[in-house]
Order: structure tokens, then sequence, then C-alpha cells
């Protein structure tokens, strides 16, 4: 079984990104042109609309913005797997040289976006699945033992849920650190072929990812909340929850709040967007390439 080499992928991620930045800003900047303009628009009518709808007390208007913003996730999606498969194939060595502009819509970024989408679904089944063991175990307490004292009935179900979302974490890191580097180098949707690399490299992956894409998004948090401001996440679902027109009213004030800065944030979103590009691809591809080298196992 081989090894994802941490030290030197950690390396390689750093050095592509900083030194390839020209080029892996040639490569993305077109498709994500698009879809920060498109998200700007979309998120401004669904940050209006739906506030609006809450406000007025009208259920049926609500649907509306979400239905947009649901659509506009699948575009924007197929934009972000053309951007992935150009940045990857640089990293891989598919691709090389500067780049000016690309915007390409082939079988690789189709199979990038199939299984970006695949990974989706099955996030969105373990999520399911995670609630359903936690609540069956639940139940399955009860009917057991009895009646529990609250205390006892959290700890247990914090236990369950604790278990249930070590198990979530892994999948999801397992299925998807290899998925687009696989894809892109194997032409096929690489979800069973990124489990299967993984197998053994979990721990070396998080290493990876916390020398990597953490800082990165520690900058994010630290930017969005210079931006918005502390108090915007302090004052976070204050309300008590029995008093519903009380946390309706918190949540139209969040949303019109971050409706002011929405221009700032999708800029600062657009300005970040290579470095995102490098640090997530680069280590992905790098890991892929040493773990299908040729050599001993």
């Amino acid at each position: 079984m081989k090894k994802i080499p941490v030290l030197d992928t950690i390396r390689f991620a750093y050095g592509f990104t900083f030194g390839h930045l020209g080029a892996i800003i040639g490569l993305i900047w077109l498709p994500m042109v698009i879809a920060t303009v498109g998200g700007y628009f979309v998120l401004a009518e669904y940050y209006t609309a739906l506030p609006a709808a809450l406000q007025a007390g009208n259920p049926a208007a609500i649907g509306q913005p979400v239905l947009i913003v649901m659509a506009w996730a699948f575009v924007s999606l197929l934009l972000y797997a053309m951007m992935y498969s150009a940045v990857t194939k640089q990293a891989l060595g598919i691709r090389q040289g500067p780049a000016l502009i690309y915007f390409s819509f082939g079988g690789t970024e189709l199979r990038v976006f199939a299984a970006m989408l695949g990974l989706f679904a099955i996030t969105i089944v373990f999520t399911v699945a995670y609630v359903v063991v936690d609540l069956l175990a639940l139940a399955g307490i009860k009917l057991a033992v009895g009646q529990l004292p609250a205390t006892a009935l959290a700890a247990v179900s914090g236990a369950v849920a604790l278990v249930l979302l070590i198990a979530l974490a892994y999948a999801l890191i397992r299925l998807s650190f290899l998925l687009i580097p696989a894809t892109v180098a194997e032409d096929r949707i690489g979800l069973g072929r990124a489990w299967e690399l993984a197998r053994g490299n979990v721990w070396r992956i998080v290493a990876v990812g916390l020398a990597t894409v953490l800082p990165l998004l520690l900058v994010l948090l630290a930017a969005e909340v210079a931006i918005v401001g502390p108090e915007f996440f302090l004052r976070h679902a204050t309300a008590p929850a029995q008093d519903a027109a009380a946390r309706m009213r918190e949540s139209v004030d969040q949303m019109k709040t971050m409706f002011q800065h929405l221009p700032v944030l999708s800029a600062l979103s657009f300005l970040l967007a290579p470095l995102v590009a490098g640090l997530t691809m680069a280590p992905s591809a790098f890991a892929y390439r040493a773990l299908t080298a040729p050599g001993e196992r």
C-alpha cells in the first residue's frame, strides 16, 4: 500500500500555486467572472426576495428565490468543474505553459462535473443516513432501557452522533481528496478510484489539508468577519426558540446585513479564487501522481 508523502505534497502545493499563479489566473479568470457576477445577482435576488416573503407571511413566495439559488448552484458547479479540471491538468503536467484565457466544456469537464455531482449526492445520502441511524439508535435505547433522564439521553445521543460524524468525515475525506485528479487523468468518473487510492492515507490527507486548506479558510473567515463585522456572528440566533416572530425578524435582519456586504464579499471571493484553486487542486494532483507512480507497493 503506497503512502502519500505529506511534506513533499505540501511543498508542491505552495510551490505550484505561487510558482504558476499567472497560469492559474489565466485558466480560471473567465469562468470565475461568470460565476462571481452570476452568483452576485442570484444572491442579491435571494437576499431581497426571501426577507420580503418572510415579512409578508407569504410562504408561496419563498420557493422562487430558493429554486433560483438551486438552479444557479447547478450552473456554478459546471463552471467550477471547468476551472478545477484546467488547474488539475496543469498540476498533473498534462497541460504546460502559461494561459491567457480558458473556457472549455469537453469530456473531461463533464466527467469532473458528474464526479462532483456524484460526491454531493453521496454526501446527502450519508447525511440522511446519519440522522436516521441516530434517531433509530435513540429509539432502540428507549425501548431497551425505558425512559432515560434528559442528561443521560443527551449524552447517549451525543456519543452516537459523534461516532456517526467521524464515519461520515472519514468517508467524505477518502472519496473527495483524489476525486478530481483521478477523473482527469483516467478519463472516467473517479469516485471508486479515489476511494481505492486513499486507503490507508486518511490521516495523511488530513495533515495535508491542515497545512494547505486550513490557513486559507482562516484567512477567508478573518476577512469575512472584518467585512461584515463580528457583531453579525455574535448576535446570531439569540432570540428564544419558542418566539417564532422574533426568530423570523432576526433571520430577516441577518439577510439584510449580508446583502449590504455582498459586493465586497463577492469581490473577495473572486480575488482569492486563484489561491483557492491552487491550494486545493495541487496537493491532490501531486498525491495522485505519487500513489499511481510505478514502483514498489
